[in-house]
């Protein structure tokens, strides 16, 4: 048994199971006694931990596309705007994060991730119905581009809704928002099925994104103000040159 114990190998071997599960149990103790609860009972995801980034679908008609080098082209197919796609990675690090204390450690301990929700990033469906409804969903963009937008306007009763000919935006008891530097963050929560859902959207890209960018950055202050599944609506208006810096015009909720 001392020849055991004292073989470098053996030693080495124990010492990384130790440190593994040390590191395993660092990381269950983060998530039950830190924040991390908390970021999936804001986002409901307690029971079912799959969320859907529904980006709107733009539909490029036959010569309605140019090339890098600025010529017409034949292309016609749906794609993604840019500015969305960009939100892809925003969300899927949200609800991905490496264990504290691993990235000191050695080859691949240092990787160890947290990594229990599923982040679907899809191209929002033409017709509303299509949306899924057994998942948590976050709509960006309008309904002019967005099947699941138009579907929570249609059917979940949100605070603030577009205008016809999306001119601007409508909140009860407000003047109508048409300037093109404001947007939205809203929650919504569907009573017959349980069914929590996102609709971050703006007057333009930029303040589509900076929606998004509050919703991902700001979700424990909204957590903490607006408990549970209560639905609520927060209008910004986001600087001109950077979607990060935002003014908190009023909330509703």
């Amino acid at each position: 048994m001392d020849a055991i114990l004292s073989n470098p190998w053996f030693q080495n071997v124990t010492s990384d199971f130790l440190t593994l599960l040390i590191i395993l149990l660092g990381g269950s103790l983060v998530y039950h006694c830190t924040e991390r609860s908390k970021l999936l009972k804001f986002f409901g995801l307690t029971q079912r931990k799959q969320i859907v980034l529904y980006l709107s679908t733009v539909r490029v008609l036959p010569g309605g596309s140019a090339g890098v080098d600025g010529q017409p082209r034949s292309f016609s197919d749906s794609a993604l705007p840019y500015n969305e796609a960009l939100l892809i990675p925003l969300f899927q690090r949200l609800f991905n994060f490496v264990i504290p204390g691993v990235s000191s450690q050695p080859g691949f301990l240092k990787w160890l991730l947290v990594s229990d929700v599923r982040v679907d990033a899809l191209p929002s469906p033409l017709n509303p119905q299509d949306v899924e409804n057994g998942r948590t969903f976050i709509a960006v963009g309008s309904p002019g581009y967005n099947g699941a937008s138009l579907r929570i306007e249609q059917a979940l009763h949100p605070i603030a809704t577009f205008n016809p000919g999306y001119i601007g935006f409508s909140v009860p008891g407000v003047p109508q928002i048409t300037d093109g530097q404001c947007s939205f963050v809203q929650r919504v929560f569907d009573q017959p099925t349980g069914q929590t859902a996102f609709y971050v959207a703006g007057m333009s890209s930029l303040g589509t994104t900076g929606a998004a960018l509050f919703l991902a950055n700001q979700w424990k202050y909204l957590a903490k103000k607006y408990s549970g599944s209560k639905p609520f609506c927060v209008v910004l208006r986001i600087a001109p040159n950077d979607a990060s810096v935002h003014e908190v015009l009023f909330e509703k909720g």
